[in-house]
């Protein structure tokens, strides 16, 4: 089993409130770093929100160099065209209410501003957690697909990004003006938004670049966060 010592930790969350923007951070020291982010969850309507997902792995730094945060929003609740989370999340349905989706979290080594700004820069991303899919009332299922992992959760009749494929890079689909249901998650590839008042699917995450890396879909509530720690000189 392999044990870490802590050397210091940086949390950065959705920031700032209903806003969001791209953070930094610099690395006070060389040595190796542990990032990890959590994606944000699509908001409610009779069913919930899909929770967002989580995604991790090691980077070496030297000292000064400089990483980019954006961390995703949770998706708007209980009402018509209800907006999408920060970073991603598509808005929900116009005719009646149900939940956007949530933004996904993610970490680069550039800044470029959102996630879909990196469609044609993908080498420049380190880690990404899907946001959740918004959540319905009528159509099963209700509640949004969950965010994260190699694939975002389904909704109803829609599916969630995929590592390939989704409703486009970085962004969840919005539903529509004229219909109902739950937005897309935002993510690597965005999920897709609900044809009915059911859940949209979730974003998927992503890895690359960096080291001992894995993934998990759907264990975030609320906004997202990411945290950068040092492990090691």
């Amino acid at each position: 089993m392999s044990i870490f010592l802590i050397i210091s930790l940086d949390l950065f969350n959705y920031f700032p409130a209903n806003t969001g923007s791209v953070q930094s951070f610099t690395s006070p020291k060389g040595g190796t770093y542990k990032l990890e982010c959590w994606g944000a969850s699509g908001g409610d309507d009779g069913g919930r929100g899909g929770y967002g997902g989580y995604s991790n792995g090691n980077l070496k730094l030297v000292q000064g160099e400089i990483l980019y945060i954006i961390s995703g929003g949770r998706g708007g609740s209980y009402a018509p065209t209800a907006l999408g989370g920060y970073n991603g999340g598509g808005s929900a349905g116009g005719f009646g209410s149900s939940g956007g989706g949530g933004g996904a979290t993610c970490i680069t080594k550039t800044n470029r501003g959102l996630l879909s700004a990196f469609a044609s820069y993908k080498s420049d991303v380190y880690l990404v957690a899907g946001g959740g899919g918004g959540g319905g009332n009528s159509y099963q299922p209700i509640i949004g697909g969950t965010g994260g992992g190699t694939g975002g959760g389904s909704g109803y009749n829609c599916v969630g990004g995929t590592q390939t494929s989704g409703y486009t890079f970085g962004q969840g689909q919005n539903c529509g003006t004229t219909t109902d249901g739950g937005g897309g998650g935002g993510g690597w590839y965005g999920g897709y938004a609900a044809t009915g008042d059911g859940g949209g699917a979730g974003g998927s995450g992503y890895i690359g670049g960096v080291l001992n890396g894995s993934m998990v879909d759907g264990v975030c509530t609320g906004d997202g966060y990411s945290t950068i720690t040092q492990i090691s000189f």
